[in-house]
């Protein structure tokens, strides 16, 4: 049961918001990967980020080159990028077992400045030189993730898992708007994962994501397929289920994008980061904080995200 006292999935894409597409490594912690015990984990998170961008040499740069065809145009960017977002978010675990397997569900809609996401498309799509400075503050919705697949089995010291998920284009987007909450384009990540325990109180997890994005609504660009391998380890401090952990990702860039917008270069990004848990309440109300550092950018924002939250479980039985 332990092992999944900690589950705090709501790092995803708009906390870290150092990725092109949607999914982030690092996203979650080192456990979140599998499916949790039976009944509902209601997550309230807050994140912020502070990203420069990396450009095709991994320099910080305020030089954007967007060799689209028909338009080599050097951009000037004011460094940096700051955001902020606002995710409370549902987590279901289930009873019984599909495929042998214990399973989940979550959902996770988002309130969200504009990322450095928004921000890279926003310059990328300019068609003119000279200085364009990202200064929008609002806040608002954005892209929704659901993952309706979430399984895992258990043998031994050893755990595997399965994850399905799709990030739907519910935010605000409008070609070349500042104002932006989302994407406008549908992500579908698909995962596997396992874990090993090498000791009671020690466990260490390797995930693989591929993430396959769709046309981007009202324009003529399909962002290309990320893989990220996410590597971690979480030690249990006591048997009241406090832990602290260590992550890490490598994010690489596997097809080329297509159409005629945005920018036609490829993207790779690195991490690591650590975690530190505490139940208030044992089995009911803990808090969390994260803190991942990102490194090795090329052609991408890349910085430091800082995460705080609060987990709420309602249990339903055992498995």
């Amino acid at each position: 049961m332990k092992r999944f006292l900690t589950l705090f999935a709501a790092v995803l894409c708009y906390l870290s918001v150092f990725s092109q597409g949607h999914y982030t490594g690092s996203s979650f912690n080192p456990g979140d990967y599998f499916a949790p015990h039976p009944g509902w984990i209601i997550p309230v998170w807050y994140g912020y980020a502070n990203m420069d961008y990396r450009n095709a040499s991994g320099n910080k740069s305020d030089v954007l080159i967007n060799p689209a065809p028909g338009n080599p145009t050097s951009l000037h960017i004011k460094q940096n990028v700051v955001t902020n977002s606002f995710i409370l978010m549902a987590i279901y675990g289930g009873k019984g077992k599909i495929l042998g397997a214990n399973w989940g569900m979550m959902a996770i809609p988002m309130l969200n400045s504009p990322t450095a996401n928004i921000a890279l498309d926003y310059y990328s799509s300019q068609t003119g030189s000279g200085n364009y400075v990202f200064t929008n503050k609002s806040l608002g919705f954005g892209d929704m993730y659901v993952q309706p697949v979430w399984l895992s089995w258990t043998k031994g010291k050893f755990i595997y898992a399965v994850n399905y998920g799709f990030w739907a284009p519910t935010g605000r987007y409008k070609p070349h708007d500042l104002d932006n909450g989302g994407h406008g384009y549908w992500s579908h990540n698909i995962r596997v994962a396992g874990s090993v325990k090498t000791d009671p109180k020690v466990s260490v997890t390797l995930a693989a994501t591929m993430e396959l994005n769709s046309w981007q609504h009202d324009t003529d660009f399909k962002e290309g397929s990320h893989l990220t391998f996410d590597l971690g380890s979480s030690y249990l401090l006591n048997k009241r289920g406090d832990m602290v952990g260590l992550f890490s990702h490598y994010t690489t860039q596997v097809s080329d994008d297509k159409g005629t917008n945005g920018g036609f270069v490829s993207d790779r990004i690195a991490g690591l980061g650590g975690f530190v848990s505490y139940w208030i309440t044992p089995m009911k109300i803990g808090v969390m904080g994260r803190l991942t550092q990102n490194f090795a950018g090329k052609n991408r924002f890349a910085g430091t995200a800082v995460q705080a939250g609060v987990n709420i479980l309602i249990p339903n039985g055992s498995h």
